[in-house]
């Protein structure tokens, strides 16, 4: 194996490694001897297919299992050899993979930055009052009473109005050519400019049920949705049947309803939970303002792999998030590229944090031992409801339960973090 290492940056390093041709055979011949044993070509007894037709047969599997094999064990034994300690799991770039000439490959990644952090202890934080007024437990009233709606059937009226849910269908065409993804079958929709995509709501309000309408909108050139940019679109919908939410009025029977005796004890609980949601995001804030200033006295270079990778994480939650309120996916691919440069900072400062909150816990020699990543991960099972199995299963992987260790760790360290400013400010 030759191995050469460029330092492109402080922190990223570029490692080419071209494996010799001996070991590439013997790791052919391996493949094939295993693939022999396990095949049956017709003609042939078990275990005695000639190579050749294995080669024909199978080659660009073989090749590609024995690329990805060599690839893995060689790129880990440049590492190990040289104490190189990838921050992110590397980029691997090939550069020749004709297994009949050579394998070579890089391997670029980013190393941890050398760290050590100073004062973090003593620090101060001022503490919001934790209050919670009527006008707020009038706010989540509401809100509760939002979810408690019903759909009910109009049928004293057959035109949709702006707020209706409309069971409808919904076609697109251009030249008279449909729209490969202009259809919408048969749903309901609320319609609004907010729950439907391309200005549709525009054409849908005023529309007779069972009678279909057709209206046309022309889209600019740079709009989001490329299959519509530039085009007019013929818009046809066909509305089935008309639905309105219907709240539920708050009183005696609707506290019932949520399992308490009257309307005094369903405001009551509603005052308690939102005192306890008060002191966890008091207790957030808290800790965010340590964290600020932890960070403004120790300034650290950030891998840019590691910015990357909180970056994808970060458009991940969003778009799961987005796409459960009920948007579209043009709506959700447009709101990701409004929140690109916001994504891009918050990765940064993310990354930042566990950077020094991880050099923290190494520092203070913060641990989380097995027992306790068990009781974590049986507490996380136990809460995922109906999706206790697949998250089980989730945890039963090593590298997704040290990733839990990890997380256990940070909190532990942001715990001695507070609990020293705390200390600190009772002793003045």
């Amino acid at each position: 194996m030759n191995v050469n290492i460029e330092n492109p940056s402080n922190l990223r390093r570029k490692v080419t490694i071209e494996v010799e041709p001996d070991e590439i055979k013997r790791e052919l011949d391996k493949a094939y001897n295993e693939l022999r044993r396990g095949v049956v070509l017709k003609g042939f007894r078990p275990g005695h297919a000639p190579r050749p037709l294995l080669e024909r047969f199978f080659g660009d599997q073989v090749r590609g299992e024995v690329i990805q094999k060599l690839v893995s064990e060689y790129t880990q034994k440049a590492l190990d050899e040289n104490d190189l300690k990838p921050i992110v799991a590397p980029e691997i770039v090939t550069e020749e993979t004709d297994l009949q000439k050579a394998l070579k490959f890089s391997a670029v990644f980013d190393l941890r930055p050398e760290l050590v952090v100073k004062d973090y202890e003593g620090l101060k934080v001022p503490e919001a009052k934790i209050e919670v007024s009527d006008e707020d437990v009038n706010a989540a009233m509401e809100r509760l009473r939002e979810r408690q709606a019903t759909l009910k059937k109009i049928d004293d009226r057959t035109v949709v109005e702006s707020g209706d849910y409309a069971l409808a269908t919904i076609e697109g065409f251009v030249d008279g050519k449909p729209l490969e993804s202009g259809r919408t079958e048969e749903q309901l929709l609320q319609v609004t400019d907010k729950t439907i995509a391309h200005g549709l709501d525009s054409i849908i309000v005023g529309a007779e049920a069972k009678t279909p309408k057709t209206g046309a909108k022309t889209y600019p050139d740079d709009y989001a949705q490329k299959e519509l940019a530039g085009k007019t679109v013929e818009w046809r919908v066909n509305v089935k049947e008309l639905y309105k939410r219907e709240l539920p009025t708050i009183d005696d029977d609707f506290a019932k309803d949520q399992g308490l005796d009257d309307l005094a004890a369903l405001r009551e609980r509603v005052r308690e939970n939102l005192l306890e949601q008060a002191k966890r995001d008091s207790d957030a804030r808290v800790r965010q303002g340590l964290i600020e200033l932890v960070l403004e006295r120790n300034p650290v270079e950030v891998p840019e792999s590691l910015v990357a990778r909180e970056k994808q994480a970060m458009e991940t939650e969003l778009h799961q998030t987005l796409e459960a309120s009920g948007l579209s996916h043009e709506q959700v691919t447009e709101q990701l590229q409004r929140s690109a440069e916001d994504l891009q900072q918050r990765a940064e400062k993310r990354a930042k944090t566990s950077l020094v909150v991880d050099a923290i816990a190494e520092q203070e020699k913060v641990e989380v031992d097995d027992e306790a990543l068990a009781d974590r991960v049986a507490g996380v099972v136990t809460e995922s409801g109906r999706a206790r199995e697949r998250v089980a299963e989730y945890y039963r992987k090593p590298e997704n339960r040290e990733g839990l260790r990890q997380q256990m760790r940070r909190e532990k360290a942001l715990d001695l973090i507070v609990s020293r400013a705390q200390s600190e400010t009772a002793a003045e």
